[in-house]
């Protein structure tokens, strides 16, 4: 039985979900959410009957802190944390994890993320791409797809995918949005990621931001790349043409674009919180500007 377990970050419900899988060997969780969130998240497991200690392995898609803040309270519990070999490094010694995240959240990181400590290395492992994780009958399988960050996998079980971000964000009745953050974006490998998802033509779809997707997986996935598309180029056209106010135009464009696929007012404010939008400004910047460069570098060479 898998679980969708709500984190309730900052009070707000349907934001930040953690996937818990039943086992015949304790519980599978499918990141963690922040440590900020950790005690709810200890409540919403033995609301279903569990205990924290009972979480035995932890998937992580990527090490963001809303996704893998709290993986090193499951680990001082006794689990095994699973993550891309990338970002391995960065659970052993969060140092530079989290003095990055502190130039962005300055004096709100506490508040927002919580605390953060190493996972121990005993209890920490890196999956390869195509790497199977045996528990019992059971396999969880690790998938390499780069484009919201280099170090991220999705992960397979039967016909189940647990979506990551580079599936999207999608809350309540919304559509899927690609949440652009720095440093990693790129866009020819989230389409690529995207491809492969759809590959593998999944029955059920799980994601971080939020839960269960409600239709096919196919039609998520299309309306998914559209907008990585549609939302990477209209940045392309403002940086070449040397735009300054990006920030609060975009926030606009997207307002709108969510308007337009029929979301409220409230529910756009969710998507903000889920996935803020000043976020994508540096994303896409650094992203165009190296791949503009690379572009004329190749055609320098012609």
């Amino acid at each position: 039985m898998v679980h969708i377990l709500d984190t309730r970050h900052l009070g707000k419900p349907g934001i930040i979900a953690a996937t818990a899988l039943e086992t015949t060997a304790g519980v599978a969780l499918f990141d963690t959410g922040p440590e900020s969130t950790f005690e709810t998240l200890a409540r919403e497991i033995e609301r279903r009957g569990f205990e924290p200690r009972d979480v035995r392995h932890v998937f992580l898609s990527h090490i963001h802190l809303d996704h893998a803040g709290a993986a090193w309270r499951f680990a001082e519990l006794g689990a095994t944390v699973y993550v891309h070999p990338r970002g391995a490094p960065h659970l052993l010694d969060p140092t530079k994890l989290v003095q990055s995240a502190k130039r962005i959240f300055g004096n709100d990181m506490e508040r927002l993320w919580g605390r953060f400590a190493p996972v121990p290395a005993e209890r920490l492992r890196s999956l390869k791409d195509g790497e199977l994780v045996r528990i019992d009958s059971l396999e969880i399988r690790a998938i390499e797809t780069p484009g919201h960050a280099r170090h991220h996998h999705i992960y397979q079980w039967g016909n189940n995918i647990f979506g990551g971000d580079i599936a999207g964000v999608r809350l309540g009745n919304g559509p899927p949005i690609p949440p652009f953050v720095p440093p990693e974006m790129d866009v020819e490998s989230w389409r690529e990621s995207i491809a492969k998802i759809r590959a593998l033509d999944p029955a059920k779809l799980f994601l971080p931001h939020f839960g269960l997707v409600a239709d096919a997986a196919s039609s998520h996935l299309d309306a998914l790349e559209e907008r990585v598309i549609r939302w990477s180029e209209w940045f392309r056209a403002r940086i070449r043409n040397g735009e300054q106010q990006l920030v609060k135009a975009f926030a606009q464009y997207e307002m709108n674009d969510l308007r337009a696929a029929g979301v409220g007012e409230a529910e756009a404010l969710n998507y903000e919180a889920a996935d803020p939008s000043y976020m994508a400004v540096p994303a896409a910047i650094r992203y165009w500007s190296k791949h503009e460069a690379v572009e004329g570098s190749k055609a320098g060479s012609r």
